[in-house]
């Protein structure tokens, strides 16, 4: 990597997401979960000779290590958060690029207002939770809100990325690297942030905690249209989902069948159940994947440390 954060140029043409974090609302440490992995969400983007980091769960601090190498390098970090909930901003106060000087932090999500994310990640490293607040963190940062529809671009050899409202595409080179957002109320309290990568006519969309209805949300179907891998919440089975001791539903979460639902209609190339409901150990989660590709061929089940390069 360069001083400007970016890859170096033989990379350019990578397109290859890897997975740090697949579970959903709380970390394993459970050894009959290990093969799966135990941290919450965190996806790696590689791409365009960037790297693009979805969600700060635990999976983030493994991830930041790595990237700084033990302090000897300061890279620039881009962070896209699809909302606030505890399990996917946990690892952002230990993500070491936030903790080194001279790194560079780019932090999006959802927030009604401009200085809105801001505030949430504070009330994160309130001194009755945290000891070192946000803005005691040595490593420089930014912080974006959004609202929804936007389109994020980075160009070639910026650093920053310039957040277009709207979604107007006036102007945009082929060459650009895109990051297209989607914000959906399939997740309570607030919905969730729904983002598509695109790159050379490549595109992978993350939407993780969205709770489907019959059939799909038509929003979600439209956003993930034609993706050449769609990353979906998967967290229940339908038996707990339709429980009648403890039902599932109206907790914000889609069951593998309705991700499989939404990856046909949206005719993606390949689907990565995601979001793991933690109690389902490895044994469990490979009867899922065998499921799901009786349901829709192109699926995995995503794993800490898996990798998917868009060829």
């Amino acid at each position: 990597m360069n001083r400007g954060g970016r890859l170096e140029s033989k990379s350019a043409s990578l397109f290859r997401v890897r997975f740090w974090g697949v579970r959903g609302s709380y970390p394993t440490a459970d050894p009959n979960t290990l093969a799966t992995g135990g941290n919450t969400s965190c996806v790696e983007v590689l791409v365009g000779g960037r790297r693009l980091i979805f969600d700060a769960g635990t999976g983030i601090i493994p991830l930041g290590k790595a990237l700084c190498n033990g302090g000897s390098l300061a890279p620039t970090a881009y962070v896209f958060l699809s909302h606030t909930h505890i399990d996917h901003v946990m690892g952002l106060c230990f993500f070491e690029p936030l903790l080194t000087p001279k790194a560079r932090s780019f932090i999006i999500g959802p927030g009604d207002g401009q200085a809105a994310l801001t505030r949430s990640l504070r009330h994160l490293t309130h001194s009755h939770l945290f000891p070192v607040s946000l803005d005691e963190l040595k490593g420089k940062k930014e912080i974006f809100s959004l609202a929804g529809g936007e389109v994020i671009r980075f160009r070639p050899g910026g650093r920053r990325p310039k957040i277009v409202r709207g979604g107007g595409t006036n102007g945009i080179d082929p060459s650009d690297l895109l990051i297209r957002t989607c914000k959906s109320p399939a997740h309570p309290l607030n919905g969730v942030m729904m983002y598509r990568v695109c790159y050379q006519n490549k595109s992978v969309v993350y939407a993780t905690d969205i709770e489907q209805q019959e059939g799909g949300y038509p929003e979600v179907i439209e956003f993930a249209r034609g993706a050449d891998l769609l990353i979906h919440d998967a967290q229940y089975l339908h038996e707990e989902y339709f429980s009648r001791a403890r039902p599932r539903k109206g907790w914000g979460h889609s069951t593998l069948e309705m991700a499989v639902e939404v990856a046909k209609r949206a005719q993606v190339k390949r689907l990565a159940l995601f979001h793991h409901e933690p109690t389902h150990d490895d044994r469990s989660m490979r009867k899922i994947a065998r499921r799901a590709r009786r349901l829709f061929r192109s699926s995995v089940v995503a794993h800490e440390g898996m990798e998917i390069t868009l060829s």
